[in-house]
């Protein structure tokens, strides 16, 4: 066997160990794991403080730039959904059994509960009512008195995410110039008219979302609309507005009638008549005891005799209207003012809606629709009232045709006709 030859050092030397420092590249570093993972954590909670004062800085030039950038770049408006009300039993078995009440007598705290309690209603139900103001040329219109003031109440119907919608008259739009909108904690702001319909007189007014200040919004509510149609005479009733000829006015009394309706362009308004005094102007809501808005006070619609005491729409009949208002679509109009055959009580006459009168330069009348015609079906759907009318009216668009089918009296006897109508609007 050969024999092995010692290692030779880097001079060739055999039997010399080789020196350490020789390889020093292959030494191990040994590294301070203490050290390395406070330096982590420097290095995360640096990072963590830049992350917070960005955050800060980024919600500081939000907050900031958001008005701007609302009014810059707004965003589509939602549209607005009036619910539809479900069918009530306005019958007597609605009443309480008053067999089962237990007698009680009352005395003066019971009464101051009472006020309090109405007040509180009212107090809740006023922070959605507002007075919209007409300006017209230079005036200063906040040195004018309360009684002179070209102003009405409106109701917050709405918020469609870009504009706050207030409805209310159309009468101060007379040579107005501006329009203000007052809230109940008592600030202004200037505001538009989104649509309006001169068949009833009334609008939807907006106002900027970004224009209305924090503070504002804590003292401001969307009204609650409730159902007319459940409103008995007798029931409680408080006024909101300006029914007496100044705004922010409260008043309590009852319902002296619900029964009550009013003729108007394509359909029948129902009425809620009370035993409040009012102005001949008067406008405003009136609320149930629940804090809900009934009715819409019009003081121009009472006849002479009832013109002293507060009468208003029911809001069930403006609930179409309003929806479509909101978004700023038109009300659709023909121009027919009729009554239901059957309240005619007379033999021989088709039944269906009795063509009363035709509206002037209305598109009814160009179709050629005549007083004493009948309607007898709309858009395909048998008519035999006047909401049924009114409603198959509602579903269609200004500028779309809707054919009418009917019946006219000749000298044989009521014969068919028919009549294709392009629906208008009364803006």
């Amino acid at each position: 066997m050969d024999e092995q030859k010692p290692l030779e050092n880097k001079q060739g030397e055999p039997g010399k160990k080789i020196e350490k420092s020789e390889y020093s590249f292959m030494q191990e570093t040994i590294k301070d794991e203490n050290s390395r993972g406070k330096k982590c954590r420097k290095d995360l909670l640096r990072m963590a403080g830049l992350g917070v004062v960005f955050g800060v800085c980024a919600c500081i030039s939000f907050s900031a730039l958001k008005p701007w950038l609302d009014k810059k770049f707004p965003g589509d408006s939602q549209e607005v959904v009036i619910p539809k009300e479900k069918e009530e039993d306005n019958t007597e078995e609605k009443k309480a059994d008053i067999s089962n009440n237990t007698e009680q007598t009352l005395d003066i705290d019971n009464y101051r509960e009472l006020q309090k309690a109405m007040n509180d209603v009212a107090t809740e139900a006023g922070k959605s009512v507002v007075e919209i103001i007409g300006v017209s040329g230079e005036q200063d219109w906040t040195d004018e008195s309360y009684d002179n003031k070209n102003s009405v109440s409106g109701l917050i119907i709405a918020d469609n995410g870009q504009e706050l919608l207030v409805y209310g008259k159309t009468s101060i739009l007379r040579d107005t110039k501006e329009i203000h909108i007052r809230f109940a904690d008592g600030t202004t702001k200037q505001a538009s008219v989104k649509k309006k319909d001169e068949s009833l007189g009334f609008a939807i007014y907006a106002v900027a979302k970004s224009s209305i200040a924090q503070s504002t919004w804590q003292q401001i509510s969307i009204a609650t609309l409730g159902s007319s149609g459940s409103v008995q005479k007798g029931d409680a009733a408080v006024v909101l507005g300006k029914p007496f000829g100044y705004a922010g006015a409260v008043g309590f009394g009852t319902i002296a009638s619900s029964r009550n309706e009013l003729d108007g362009d394509d359909g029948s308004y129902p009425l809620l008549c009370t035993d409040i005094g009012a102005a001949e102007d008067g406008t405003g809501v009136i609320i149930n005891l629940s804090g809900e808005v009934v009715g819409i006070i019009d003081q121009g619609i009472s006849g002479n005799s009832s013109k002293e005491l507060v009468t208003g729409y029911g809001i069930s009949g403006l609930k179409s209207e309003i929806e479509l208002l909101s978004n700023g679509q038109a009300v659709p109009y023909i121009g027919i003012r009729g009554l239901v055959t059957a309240e005619i009580e007379a033999q021989g006459i088709p039944e269906g809606v009795y063509v009363r009168t035709v509206e002037t330069d209305s598109p009814a009348m160009a179709a050629g629709i005549q007083s004493g015609d009948i309607i007898t079906e709309a858009a395909g759907k048998k008519i035999t009232s006047l909401s049924a009318y009114q409603s198959v009216l509602r579903d269609q668009k200004s500028g779309s045709k809707i054919r009418l089918k009917g019946q006219r009296q000749g000298s044989g006897g009521y014969v068919d006709i028919s009549f294709d109508v392009t629906v208008g609007s009364k803006e």
